[in-house]
């Protein structure tokens, strides 16, 4: 957490490359990723023991459910095109799963790459964040995942209209 605390304090390229370099609470997925795999790597991070991500074979239409394991018990994802599964279903998902004990949230400064980087923390960093650095700035730079978040599947208007704006705020590749 040291590298997001520098970052948040100092809002610089300096410390924003340290994060992106650096930091172990960044969770990267790629947009082709195995979704099984997404909750492993949460894990990884928040390294309770007691989350896991399995694939199993189905017989339907994706030939396959992808199973969350979370304080021993099963939750099976229901992806919405059932012709497969979804990033941004899966881990909106798995978001849930874990709260409230925990939170994923998306760091807005990953976007616009076909790799994203989220931050599993426990509900107590957030807040503590969120108390040291004010809820609006690590909002701003950690955005909450919800219902109608898009991720992966973001238009590309929407996209470039989101960046664009960000860019006027804060940008720290000029």
């Amino acid at each position: 957490m040291e590298y997001i605390k520098n970052f948040l304090k100092n809002e610089d390229r300096e410390s924003f490359d340290e994060l992106w370099e650096n930091s172990t609470k960044l969770v990267w997925i790629d947009w082709r990723e195995e979704d099984d795999s997404i909750i492993n790597y949460v894990e990884k991070i928040i390294q309770t023991g007691k989350l896991i991500g399995k694939y199993e074979n189905a017989d339907n239409k994706m030939g396959f459910n992808i199973i969350i394991e979370w304080n021993g018990k099963e939750y099976k994802i229901s992806y919405p095109n059932e012709e497969g599964s979804d990033r941004d279903t899966t881990i909106k998902t798995l978001n849930k799963i874990i709260q409230p004990e925990y939170e994923i949230r998306l760091f807005m400064e990953s976007l616009g790459s076909d790799t994203l980087a989220f931050v599993p923390f426990a509900k107590e960093e957030w807040e503590e964040l969120e108390k040291n650095f004010g809820e609006e700035k690590v909002n701003y730079y950690f955005s909450k995942i919800n219902d109608d978040s898009k991720m992966f599947d973001l238009d590309m208007d929407k996209l470039f209209e989101i960046l664009d704006k960000r860019k006027e705020i804060k940008n720290f590749f000029d």
